[in-house]
């Protein structure tokens, strides 16, 4: 039968052509948007300074952190105290709540898997405390404003403290993008040939709210050799951040926020320098930070021509980064290796070190700070003091005398005399 007239045959070459045209124009439009927007793949140092940068954006933080140092020797003279030493391990916690304005800082001592001592420090906007089992089982504290009293009846001058907390707390919002991004910047460099990528599926097993948690992350490599630790590399790091116009910026403005809370609440007539003399610091802070970082490389300079190295230092690590992008583990080893000059005797020293960011995001929780086990410091007498002196005093003796780690360290004295 005969097609009607109207009815022509496929045209497949034709259509073939179209969608060949289409998908190139698909291809094209999606080169385009990712070149604008910069939507294109992350090298694995652009991951790792990315997922800094989310860890720090977060209103609350809190980490954990083991470490230790290991010595080995060819001088038999101080393996004994080596053996020792080689037994003590750091545990640090650190929370961070940026809402409430709270920091705890928190270090225990680890003696052959024994607490050996601790040191606790904790502070927001109403007063610092610090807490140690060599101090005793209260824990002192002190109002900002009883610290501003205290210091303006042994000192004579005037320093409302809590007045200066915008100068930490409160920066202006595009000032502070300017000074991130140049900082960010800067270690996106730095990094560039330090981190390579590492395997795309780990199981991460972190302990969050007092029960372990399997994270799956992605892992990244670090690996920093002896050029990585020289005083010139270091040198750079400084110049590259203290010489950035966004830094010295900012540096300026604080300074200018300083003189005004300081006129504004009266500080500064009771201080023994003037408005004028810190106008004169700030405007004169380019040619200074200038000629500490020209003293600083020529003081390198001569160090690195007059000495031979005697030390090899390098780093590897491990750095896992969370489906959400975020940072939230570190496993590092740097090892040294020092020659006595004199002797040829070599020693190595190992940092081991292992940081995890726990609970993103959630409220960390702070010890509560019970009357009954509390020291007011800002508010007691003289007599007051006095008892408590000797009371911290006689707890600090019997600490020493039944700490272990003290215990086998002055044994070791003892034998060696």
């Amino acid at each position: 039968m005969n097609k009607p007239h109207w009815v022509s045959p496929e045209n497949t070459t034709g259509k073939k052509g179209l969608a060949i045209k289409f998908a190139l124009a698909v291809m094209i439009g999606l080169l385009l948007v990712t070149s604008l927007t910069g939507c294109v793949p992350k090298a694995p140092h652009e991951h790792f300074i990315a997922a800094l940068k989310l860890v720090n954006d977060l209103d609350y933080q809190e980490f954990v952190t083991k470490a230790a140092v290991r010595i080995q020797s060819d001088n038999p003279e101080y393996q004994k105290f080596y053996e020792i030493f080689n037994q003590v391990t750091f545990e640090i916690t650190t929370k961070l709540d940026k809402v409430d304005r709270r920091f705890l800082f928190d270090l225990n001592l680890l003696y052959k898997g024994g607490n050996c001592g601790n040191l606790t420090f904790y502070c927001d906007l109403e007063k610092i405390t610090a807490q140690s089992v060599f101090l005793g089982p209260k824990t002192f504290y002190i109002n900002w404003n009883d610290l501003q009293q205290l210091i303006h009846k042994y000192f004579g001058f005037q320093v409302q403290i809590t007045d200066y907390f915008p100068l930490l707390l409160e920066t202006d919002e595009k000032t502070w993008e300017q000074v991130e991004l140049a900082v960010y910047d800067f270690y996106t460099e730095y990094y560039r040939d330090k981190i390579t990528a590492g395997d795309k599926q780990v199981k991460l097993s972190v302990m969050e709210n007092g029960q372990e948690k399997i994270v799956p992350c992605k892992e990244l490599i670090l690996q920093m050799d002896q050029d990585d630790f020289a005083f010139e590399e270091m040198n750079r790091m400084l110049q590259g951040i203290l010489g950035n116009p966004a830094v010295r910026t900012l540096v300026k403005d604080k300074i200018t926020q300083f003189i005004t809370i300081a006129k504004n609440n009266g500080d500064l007539a009771t201080w023994p320098i003037t408005e004028e003399q810190i106008i004169a610091f700030r405007d004169n802070l380019d040619l200074k930070i200038d000629h500490l970082l020209a003293r600083m490389t020529a003081a390198i300079v001569q160090i690195e021509t007059a000495t031979p190295p005697t030390s090899f230092t390098k780093m590897d690590g491990k750095i896992y980064l969370d489906r959400k992008g975020l940072w939230r583990s570190m496993v590092a080893e740097q090892t040294m290796d020092i020659t006595d000059p004199n002797t040829g005797e070599v020693s190595r020293s190992t940092i081991m070190v292992e940081q995890s960011l726990i609970n993103p995001g959630q409220k960390p929780a702070f010890p509560e700070l019970l009357p009954a086990t509390t020291v007011n410091v800002g508010q007691i007498s003289a007599d007051e003091w006095a008892t408590i002196a000797e009371d911290v005093s006689i707890n600090f003796f019997t600490q020493v005398m039944l700490n272990p780690l003290i215990r086998d360290i002055v044994q070791l004295s003892t034998e060696s005399e």
